[in-house]
């Protein structure tokens, strides 16, 4: 299953963004990188290359990305292509650009693709570590010290059956946004509460406005955003953590009773207005900044999207409104996942090439500021350094960075659900919309691919 739109939408940004950071801090780290192989007494990549060089050949690296429009190329080519080739000059670096993620797949299970995998996130990563398609990262964890530079929440995730199988690429939420001028325009306020959430809705649809934009029909698996949302935060952390570690089930009252709040919602018109099969991602966004819908429940990656597709857009973004007895919550997430291909014939290059990416640091906060990227889940991640950028920006930056301080943090699927249950999720929660299918149904079904994962010890890693 491809991932959310977001990898089409925004964060065809992602690419270049991510690999931006190569190009400055690079003599910190490729120093620091050589001192530690010189005193392991191993041949570093420099040296390698060299005697490489030397022989008249040169070593190649090749990293997927997905498909760019030629704006994006060119910015790619700013900031990935010439970066790269200046921190490993004696290095063959590509960026494969890919259709999707299944042409992706096809490639690597024909014995061949790119050295360093694109993938989206350790839901997606856990079934390419199943296939035994990727390497497991244990020992370059240890080598360049990858284990203390996450956060712990965004590291563990990335586990499978016990082995490290990728890298976060960056940390993401679920949060509920207001366009202000409709807001305004209407004398309402953003609500605090669920209920006060219900009756702000009603209004709206009295108003023949849209509650909340929401269109699937170009990648069904867009609602694992909602109920990821509903979980979280209207069972709760606790119950969802304990029902998707075995402490507890998935059809838990509480975590049922979410479920059908979000049908409920559908059904009245309230999310996505009863047409949600018939209307793009692209719709969803353009329902919402042009005015047609009031809110939109979708993640902290649409807010660049917003900027630079709707400029005018007078947007803003919170928490979703809470339930009283459980609190504020933001459902987390890591944004990706960087893996190296089992058919790699240069690994350790493509390690050191990771470990480069996560330790440029400037490049980093820049490619924030100058591209709306959601940050690297890093323990070190100063948000100081984004002071003077778009406003809004940064206030969802902030909201990111309290909520993990306050541990107010809930559970998005493509991180914490297990793979085969994620998918049947995505692939039955519109008939649950439609009347097809029955909560409890639902429910149950969810529960037998979790039961099966947590059996298997293939369920995802979750954070205490």
């Amino acid at each position: 299953m491809m991932k959310k739109t977001k990898r089409i939408l925004a964060l065809t940004l992602t690419a270049w963004s991510l690999l931006s950071l190569t190009a400055c801090s690079g003599q910190k780290a490729s120093e620091t990188a050589t001192t530690e192989k010189q005193a392991a007494g191993e041949s570093t990549t420099a040296e390698k290359t060299e005697a490489a060089k030397g022989e008249g050949k040169r070593e190649k690296l090749v990293i997927s990305t997905y498909l760019a429009d030629a704006a994006q190329v060119a910015v790619r080519e700013k900031y990935i292509d010439g970066p790269l080739q200046e921190a490993f000059p004696d290095v063959d670096i590509e960026i494969k650009m890919y259709n999707d993620r299944q042409s992706l797949q096809v490639e690597v299970a024909g014995g061949g693709g790119p050295d360093i995998l694109d993938l989206d996130g350790p839901t997606d990563v856990a079934e390419f570590a199943k296939a035994e398609r990727v390497l497991a990262l244990d020992d370059y964890a240890a080598k360049y010290g990858w284990q203390d530079m996450f956060y712990g929440w965004a590291y563990d995730s990335c586990f499978y059956n016990e082995k490290l199988f990728s890298l976060p690429t960056s940390f993401e939420g679920m949060v509920i946004y207001y366009n202000m001028d409709v807001m305004e325009e209407n004398g309402w306020k953003k609500p605090e509460t669920k209920d006060e959430l219900i009756t702000l809705m009603k209004e709206i649809k009295d108003k023949g406005i849209i509650p909340l934009s929401f269109g699937n029909s170009n990648y069904q698996g867009a609602v694992d955003w909602l109920y990821s949302t509903f979980t979280s935060c209207y069972a709760g952390p606790d119950v969802l953590r304990k029902a998707l570690t075995g402490e507890g089930k998935f059809t838990d009252p509480k975590l049922t009773a979410s479920i059908q709040t979000m049908v409920d919602w559908w059904t009245e018109g309230w999310l996505g207005d009863n047409a949600s099969q018939s209307i793009t991602n692209e719709d969803m966004m353009a329902f919402f900044a042009e005015g047609r819908a009031a809110m939109m429940i979708n993640g902290t990656w649409a807010s660049n999207q917003l900027n630079t597709t709707y400029p005018d857009c007078n947007w803003d973004s919170e928490m979703m409104p809470k339930d009283p007895e459980i609190g504020s919550i933001l459902p987390f997430a890591t944004g990706g996942g960087y893996s190296i291909n089992a058919n790699s014939k240069n690994p350790d290059l493509a390690a050191e090439v990771l470990n480069y990416l996560f330790t440029s640091m400037d490049r980093h906060y820049a490619s924030i500021n100058e591209a709306g990227y959601q940050p690297y889940p890093l323990k070190d991640f100063d948000i100081s350094k984004l002071e003077g950028m778009d406003p809004k920006m940064f206030d969802q930056y902030q909201l990111l960075m309290d909520a993990q301080t306050n541990n107010q943090i809930g559970f998005c699927s493509w991180t914490f659900y297990p793979s085969d249950m994620r998918v049947y999720m995505n692939e039955n929660v519109d008939s649950m919309f439609l009347g097809v299918l029955s909560v409890d149904d639902f429910m149950n079904k969810s529960q037998e691919y979790l039961d099966a994962a947590l059996a298997s010890g293939t369920a995802p890693v979750l954070p205490e």
